[in-house]
């Protein structure tokens, strides 16, 4: 915190008439007041922890990072403060698991050997709650930070002791897939 002590830049000549003293704590006063209302500013554009979330939505704009305007405020933060090693590890399976573990309680990126697929493929495996538009978020963020040679299989959503796998390539391909377990 800055403090303002105005007697070390006004002479002692003015400080010693009762008019100049009272326009100097005036002044004083002022720029104590645009001192903090500068800090607090400061604050909300640096401090990921404090900033508000309309200042998150922004910052997610200017980096141009993947981001989801509907997620917790928790995940935005991580996000936001982890933006620039996000970046670097674009095209990896941690990427995958970093993003869309914001939105979902655990993510578990499959490779094509551990589940017997073709090269180069790979499915994701989450828990926690599904809907309709963590879905797409979660096939939209896949989409932007996987590996460019790599084929997402499937999205496997883990209820517990059910599991539902959400056919990626159903709609490219025209199939419309219907399941009642999907109704929860």
């Amino acid at each position: 915190m800055f403090t303002i002590n105005i007697a070390q830049w006004v002479p002692k000549f003015i400080l010693g008439d009762k008019n100049g003293y009272a326009l100097a704590k005036a002044i004083e006063a002022g720029l104590q007041k645009m001192n903090d209302v500068v800090l607090e500013g400061f604050e909300c554009i640096t401090n990921y922890d404090t900033m508000p979330e309309w200042r998150l939505d922004e910052l997610a704009w200017e980096y141009n990072i993947l981001y989801d305007y509907a997620a917790p405020v928790e995940s935005k933060r991580d996000w936001i403060r982890n933006a620039v090693n996000y970046y670097s590890i674009y095209g990896t399976p941690a990427a995958i698991t970093a993003y869309l573990g914001g939105v979902f309680d655990s993510v578990v990126v499959q490779e094509w050997w551990e589940y017997g697929a073709d090269p180069y493929h790979f499915q994701v495996v989450v828990t926690g709650e599904w809907s309709e538009a963590a879905d797409d978020w979660a096939r939209k963020a896949v989409a932007a930070v996987q590996n460019t040679r790599s084929v997402l299989d499937t999205i496997i959503f883990n209820a517990g002791s059910v599991t539902i796998p959400l056919y990626v390539a159903a709609a490219a391909c025209g199939v419309e897939i219907e399941c009642d377990a999907l109704m929860m």
